[in-house]
């Protein structure tokens, strides 16, 4: 049931992505890093159902985090990749080509045989107070030092370290997001009395700000697949660190994984630089 429910959350994550993207790289580019960004994309109607989108799979993701490992559940998220793909080649008007199929075909294999092998195990829902106080200021420190770096960056550059700093932001939402859900499952009173609680507003509407202006800084072949393997990246190291989750595989086995999560990658980095997938910047928007 994981499994699905990540899956499903991944299908929303990735109509998202072309939804919100296609407006977010018409935006006028004063609005960039500031709040200003998020108040004429709520104008669009495109967008607006872009995070109807995430939404919903947000809402799927903290079911699916509630019980299943992060490191399981994060990395399926990418594969949302699957559906944005043929999502924008219907609103670019491009056809998908043979290297598009085998990029999809890599990121299934190469995930399935990864998930299979290396069978991750749920371990702490939360981590430790020491280690939420280094995921923090390892996470944070770095996300400013890439936004004081990319204020010095135009262009694909500039994308590639606003799409990091996303993907940091998000990653740690997702941690914050399976403590959220664990103290729910105890009854909604400790739910809203936890500090994850509100700390999941925060570093998602703080994520969404930065994936948008890294959406709006580039060309999406630089800063989708850059956000689309951080994410996860960070989530899967987590997983294993401070939530004390494990993997069944030992010896060659490790190798297998690492090679397969390679794959994966590979095919997830072909699919974002289908030309239907970065065409959609090219498309008329509503205003």
């Amino acid at each position: 049931m994981v499994v699905v429910l990540a899956l499903c959350a991944a299908a929303f994550f990735g109509a998202s992505s072309v939804l919100m993207h296609t407006q977010a790289r018409a935006a006028p580019a004063e609005h960039n890093l500031r709040p200003s960004l998020l108040l004429h994309l709520i104008q669009q109607p495109a967008w607006l159902a872009g995070i109807g989108a995430q939404i919903a799979g947000f809402a799927l993701l903290a079911t699916a985090l509630a019980t299943g490992s992060l490191a399981l559940v994060q990395a399926i998220i990418p594969v949302g990749l699957l559906l944005a793909l043929p999502l924008a080649a219907r609103v670019s008007g491009k056809s998908l080509r043979r290297a598009d199929w085998l990029g999809a075909a890599a990121t299934i294999v190469g995930l399935a045989v990864a998930l299979v092998v290396a069978d991750p195990a749920t371990g702490k829902d939360t981590p430790t107070g020491a280690g939420w106080a280094v995921l923090f200021v390892i996470t944070l420190g770095l996300m400013v030092t890439l936004l004081v770096v990319g204020q010095r960056l135009d262009g694909a550059p500039r994308a590639v370290a606003l799409a990091v700093a996303a993907g940091l932001i998000l990653g740690l939402n997702g941690v914050v997001t399976k403590a959220t859900a664990t103290h729910f499952k105890h009854g909604i009173g400790e739910g809203f009395s936890s500090w994850e609680t509100y700390a999941v507003a925060v570093t998602g509407i703080g994520g969404l700000l930065l994936m948008q202006s890294a959406f709006q800084a580039g060309e999406i072949e630089w800063s989708l697949p850059t956000l689309t393997v951080i994410n996860p990246v960070l989530s899967i190291v987590v997983g294993l660190t401070l939530l004390d989750e494990t993997i069944a595989a030992h010896g060659p086995a490790i190798v297998l994984v690492v090679v397969s999560l390679g794959v994966m990658v590979w095919g997830l980095i072909a699919l974002t630089r289908s030309p239907a997938l970065v065409a959609i910047h090219e498309q008329p928007t509503t205003r």
